[in-house]
């Protein structure tokens, strides 16, 4: 302080100099930073849940008329268009830019939906009656998310994932000309982080399953099936059930709140606490005349995010840009997209909602039309240890 004289510092033995060079050297030799190897162990539980984005409107199908003496060449038509705006979307460049929001902050699980593949026959044998199905493959989102997030140094396998609608229809190739066949199938998926040791995260007895109550599509003769894929997860000695789903779209509620009811009755109905990432297509504020989110919350489930954002509830939307993701001016206008517990010992203390903007100035702007949702989770036990430790530092 000044004003008082400072006593000379001790030099100390040397050989207490040497022993604490030796020490340095062998820490700097062996240890990571704090955040790839959790020294100290995991003291929480990260996840995430995004919408990859199919990279396209489909409504244009549903409206056509099988009647219609035109209808299959308005089907070729507006097939093409959807592919072609599918392409247009870069879905490479868009995952890309999910797996560097995903690696900039390394969650436990990632529970991902609309992880399209797209494949394609050409020339196709749909317009002539063949049954061949398509198996050249354009696009696989999982595998290019996976790719993207090795690129990114974040360490992430999918665990377990479920095949939702499968569809194939023709379409009009515009570089040689000919009818092709294209292939849609809709999954769901759950990654996990594969650079933890067991007892830091340890993933078990993975299911998946469709839920029986589907919208049918006669003029596509499609069943649009949704689904679920769930895991046991273990996290220090926490254990908990973990689901990624995807529900029906808001314009079939009652569709969406029976699937809700089987996802309730079935993978939820365990004897463990139980996380629900994914797309529920509810509203939580009813601006879609849904009422899902409502049964969810009063089967015993807490919204991760609406716990931390009381007084702004109207906030956290995380769908809305249009569907060439062109439009700046369109903002997000529904909530829809949840991380939801019950039971165990979570006790959130972060969640956040992550518009990914590409940083473009030609479309694509965003990664998707869905904005992600991020949660981080303590176990009550740890922050009580931690509680106790802080008043024993503070005595």
């Amino acid at each position: 302080m000044p004003g008082v004289a400072q006593r000379p510092a001790k030099t100390p033995p040397r050989w207490l100099t040497c022993l604490l060079a030796t020490a340095t050297l062998w820490a700097s030799a062996g240890a990571l930073p704090a955040d790839e190897n959790h020294a100290d162990g995991k003291r929480s539980l990260e996840t995430m849940t995004v919408n990859l984005y199919l990279g396209s409107g489909t409504q244009r199908l549903l409206a056509l008329d099988p009647t219609d003496p035109g209808y299959i060449t308005n089907l070729i038509a507006s097939v093409t268009g959807v592919y072609y705006e599918i392409l247009a979307s870069q879905p490479q460049l868009r995952l890309q830019g999910v797996a560097r929001e995903v690696a900039a902050r390394k969650p436990d699980l990632l529970a991902v939906q609309e992880a399209s593949l797209i494949r394609n026959e050409s020339p196709g044998d749909l317009v002539f009656g063949g049954r061949n199905p398509a198996t050249n493959v354009v696009f696989d989102y999982l595998q290019l998310l996976v790719e993207s997030l090795a690129a990114q140094g974040a360490h992430y396998a999918v665990v377990t994932s479920v095949n939702e609608f499968d569809v194939e229809l023709p379409m009009f190739n515009l570089q040689s000309g000919s009818i092709d066949d294209v292939r849609l199938t809709d999954r769901d998926a759950i990654l996990a982080r594969t650079d933890l040791p067991p007892a830091q995260l340890r993933v078990a007895h993975t299911q998946h399953g469709n839920y029986t109550n589907v919208l049918q599509i006669p003029s596509l003769g499609l069943s649009v099936l949704r689904g679920w894929c769930s895991a046991d997860v273990s996290v220090r000695g926490e254990k908990f059930r973990y689901i990624c789903t995807h529900l029906e779209e808001e314009t079939v509620p009652q569709i969406q709140l029976l699937q809700a009811a089987e996802l309730l009755n079935g993978p939820a109905s365990v004897d463990l606490p139980v996380m629900i990432a994914g797309d529920f297509n509810a509203d939580s504020l009813h601006r879609n005349g849904t009422v899902t989110y409502d049964a969810l919350i009063g089967a015993g489930f807490t919204d991760s995010w609406a716990a931390l954002h009381q007084s702004d509830l109207a906030q956290g939307l995380t769908w809305g840009h249009d569907e060439f993701l062109a439009d700046p001016s369109q903002p997000l206008v529904w909530r829809i997209d949840f991380v939801l517990f019950r039971g165990g010992s979570f006790s959130p203390t972060y969640a956040d909602v992550l518009d990914i903007s590409l940083n473009r100035t030609q479309p694509p702007l965003w990664a998707s039309d869905h904005a992600a949702v991020a949660a981080q989770f303590q176990f009550r036990g740890e922050l009580r240890e931690m509680r106790d430790t802080d008043d024993d530092n503070q005595r």
